[in-house]
């Protein structure tokens, strides 16, 4: 559905991806996790065409993203920054319904279809009671909820999504990864996600793509990709990767402040104090 084989990509002489191998099925979500600087957010722009890429290094439906218009790739991805632009004087309808900019060869009118899917992304974020409210007079996380329903009111199969739980608290967080659940079981979308809480892709990855330094470290099955040793490696950090009798998956843990070195050389000892198992 959406692939690369060999990806690379400069800024002038800092070479920023290396040799990326990448692939999307469709109704699948794809995590990308590592540290600041290691390439994430310039591989969704790659993606979906805001970076300049060698031909044929990126297929979209076995055809090369250059050769696509701009309004039919975007309605094919949609694309949710880390940062969005501060906008006055516009109602949460307005801002969902710019996701149906694609659909528009000139003019601006909602249409009939327009409108549906504007008050079902509306609804199913459920923001029914701010529709009409000032944006800018919204809470943070607020506002990245309506900034995702534009996304789903643009109705592409992929999805690309970079920090979406940015701005949100524990709730909203986790109310949010069900619906990038929902929308792959019930709708088959392809959603393509950048998470700094490791345990965000844990919970949520069909696949995850672990980068370091603009290269592919490891990529597979969550719990394959994520463990104690892999986190060393890239974020150089150490890690307990436990498993609990409550939790259906693993659970990262960073080592405590206090008993960081304490831990460390247990580690280094060879002793696992993982998995842990709570009883009740």
């Amino acid at each position: 559905m959406l692939e690369t084989n060999g990806l690379n990509f400069n800024y002038g002489e800092r070479s920023i991806l290396r040799e990326i191998s990448f692939s999307a099925a469709r109704g699948r979500i794809i995590s990308l996790i590592g540290p600041n600087g290691s390439g994430k957010s310039t591989l969704l722009r790659c993606l979906c065409g805001l970076l300049p890429v060698k031909k044929n290094s990126v297929l979209l439906f076995d055809k090369p993203l250059e050769k696509y218009a701009p309004r039919e790739l975007s309605q094919c991805i949609a694309f949710l920054p880390q940062a969005q632009e501060k906008l006055s004087s516009i109602s949460v309808y307005e801002l969902v319904g710019m996701g149906r900019t694609p659909y528009h060869r000139s003019g601006w009118f909602f249409t009939k279809e327009d409108r549906r899917k504007i008050d079902w992304a509306i609804e199913y974020m459920r923001l029914e009671p701010l529709a009409h409210r000032p944006v800018e007079m919204l809470s943070g996380g607020e506002r990245q909820r309506v900034w995702i329903a534009m996304v789903l009111a643009q109705d592409t199969p992929i999805i690309l999504l970079d920090e979406p739980v940015t701005y949100m608290d524990m709730r909203f967080q986790w109310d949010l990864l069900c619906v990038l659940g929902d929308l792959r079981d019930r709708f088959r979308k392809t959603i393509i996600s950048v998470f700094h809480d490791i345990n965000h892709a844990l919970e949520i990855s069909d696949r995850v793509y672990l980068l370091k330094d603009g290269r592919i470290y490891a990529a597979g099955a969550s719990e394959e990709v994520i463990t104690e040793q892999s986190i060393r490696d890239v974020f150089e950090i150490g890690t307990h990767v436990c498993r609990f009798k409550k939790c259906r998956r693993p659970v990262v843990v960073p080592f405590g402040i206090r008993g960081s070195a304490e831990e460390e050389a247990t580690v280094i000892a060879g002793d696992e104090p993982c998995p842990v198992h709570i009883l009740s």
